[in-house]
């Protein structure tokens, strides 16, 4: 009967408009919840009944029903925080949780408030872990396949590879050393011997050098000098000071005016062998690591290394080692051509230990002459065996950047570079490449997902790319609480990727997403469907009154 069907029809609407005034609840409840999307609800008639009229067959419909129920992924504004792993996506996407506990539990969230916790995890507060592809320090491209997104705690130490010193050398200072090579059997004094060296050991400063003394090189003996300090393999740091002094260069081919430079450690450091033996002639060198000379152009530029060699290997195929206890390393032979290597030998002409060879780049992979250094004073294998001579070298190649460099085919000048001007001695800039043992002492995430470490030893180290996901349909996610999505066959497969790319957003660090309700707009809702809800209530109430007028007739 019509009067039934008007009860059902008004139930139907009041079962649709409540269901309707839950999702204005849930809504304003979450208002202040991170990230969280607000739902919206759509109704539908229900499938009508047909019956019969005076013109023909007519359809009586038969009241509302709930027809769809999706969460609505506008963007919630951002609010900043001091939190450094705070981080809210600015733009379309996920980002990637998962559970350490269940193999292969991944949730998706738009609620980036995280942290790390005492393993190192970058985790949520149900302690999943964030994803991310980890980035290669030396080239800043991520690697690997994405996985738990763990944040380095401690720095290992990184031994110096690349010494940068850019000075200004006094032009006008006065040249009182002279070195004359004119004895040498070469024709220019790009050649000349070591032994042309050791005839000027009394005017050189590698011929002033004596590692004996409490002070090796004397104040009368330099015109400038300037330090930094260096790093071993195991963090230690050593100080390298680079002497330099005005000279006059007298070759076969007249007089140049160049500067001496000589590169040293601090003796009771130098672990090469060849210099701890106080009966070879090497053991007043010790702490000499590297001597040559810089010629400039009359613009005050470097023109050229001139005679750098580097000490400590004996020439094993001297027949008289005792005269051989350094190495030549020409930059340039006569043609004025790079040689690319040299090697080192090593002769014991005290011990008769047995000889080895080690070939090293003269010059490094930047272009920049290389001195090799050794600090470790290792002589023993670790089961107490003694080692071969050429695995207890510790040896340390390090390039020194004057600010000019060798690229293939010529030397080229850096912006900032070592010059000689009529102007005081003054150390421009220095650096290098190696640190110590250091502890992370923070991190700072970028709009790219980059997530960088700053460590107590000064390194700033990228660590890690935050990935993200997105679905083809995100409105079909399945919610499963803790401000967590699910994949749904209906959503389809996660689209991952880096920040950025493929249509996801952005990152914006030190923030959180804030819900996207609109409280304005879900009282104006809440307001429908309270009247609707009263409008079906009576529906109710006045069919309940027909069929009681009804059941009055038969009275």
């Amino acid at each position: 009967m019509g009067l039934t069907d008007a009860l059902f029809t008004g139930t139907s609407g009041l079962r649709a408009l409540g269901h309707g005034m839950s999702v204005v609840g849930d809504n304003v409840a979450n208002l202040n919840t991170t990230a969280f999307k607000g739902a919206r609800i759509s109704f539908s008639d229900i499938m009508a009944q047909s019956i019969n009229t005076a013109a023909g067959s007519g359809q009586l419909g038969r009241g509302a029903t709930l027809q769809a129920l999706y969460p609505i992924f506008t963007q919630g504004s951002f609010e900043s925080t001091a939190n450094p792993t705070d981080l809210a996506i600015a733009g379309n996407g996920f980002f990637i949780v998962k559970d350490p506990k269940t193999t292969g539990n991944v949730f998706y969230t738009r609620d980036g408030q995280f942290m790390i916790d005492k393993e190192g995890y970058l985790v949520n507060a149900a302690g999943l872990r964030v994803q991310g592809w980890r980035i290669d320090e030396d080239t800043g491209d991520i690697t690997g396949a994405i996985t738990d997104i763990r944040i380095d705690r401690s720095s290992p130490p990184v031994k110096t590879s690349l010494v940068e010193v850019v000075t200004n050398l006094n032009a006008e200072a006065e040249r009182n050393v002279t070195i004359d090579t004119t004895d040498s059997t070469s024709s220019s004094y790009v050649n000349f011997l070591s032994n042309d060296i050791t005839d000027d050991s009394g005017v050189t400063l590698y011929g002033k050098w004596n590692a004996t003394l409490a002070t090796p090189l004397a104040t009368t003996d330099y015109d400038y000098r300037t330090s930094l300090y260096v790093y071993d393999s195991l963090g230690t740091p050593h100080e390298i000071t680079i002497y330099y002094k005005a000279a006059n260069l007298i070759t076969s081919d007249g007089t140049t005016p160049v500067y001496e430079f000589l590169v040293t450690c601090n003796p009771e450091e130098d672990m090469r062998q060849g210099f701890n033996d106080q009966n070879s002639p090497l053991y007043q060198k010790k702490g000499v690591l590297m001597y040559g000379m810089l010629e400039f152009d009359t613009q005050g530029n470097v023109k050229n290394f001139l005679n750098v060699y580097r000490y400590g290997w004996y020439d094993g195929d001297d027949s008289d080692p005792a005269n051989n206890y350094y190495q030549l390393v020409r930059i340039v032979d006569d043609s004025g051509n790079p040689i690319d290597t040299s090697t080192l030998s090593s002769y014991d002409a005290f011990a008769n230990s047995d000889n080895f060879t080690t070939t090293i780049d003269a010059l490094g992979p930047n272009g920049y002459p290389v001195f090799i250094a050794d600090f470790l004073d290792i002589e023993v294998a670790p089961d107490g065996a003694t080692e071969d001579p050429a695995a207890t070298q510790n040896l340390q190649p390090i390039e020194l950047n004057f600010g000019y460099y060798y690229d293939g085919s010529s030397w080229r000048s850096e912006t900032v570079r070592t010059t000689q001007y009529s102007a005081p001695f003054a150390t421009l800039f220095y650096d290098q490449n190696g640190f110590g043992p250091g502890t992370l002492e923070s991190i700072a995430a970028d709009n790219e997902g980059r997530i960088t470490g700053y460590y107590s030893n000064g390194r700033v180290i990228p660590l890690w790319m935050v990935a993200l996901a997105n679905f083809n349909a995100p409105e079909r996610l399945q919610k499963v609480g803790g401000n967590l999505f699910k994949e749904t066959t209906h959503s389809g497969p996660p689209v991952t990727g880096k920040p950025g790319t493929n249509g996801l957003g952005t990152i914006a660090p030190n923030s959180i997403e804030q819900s996207n309700v609109d409280l304005g707009e879900q009282f104006v809702k809440m307001i429908i469907f309270q009247r609707g809800f009263q409008a079906d209530a009576r529906i109710i109430t006045v069919s309940d009154s027909m069929l009681e007028e009804l059941i009055n007739l038969k009275r």
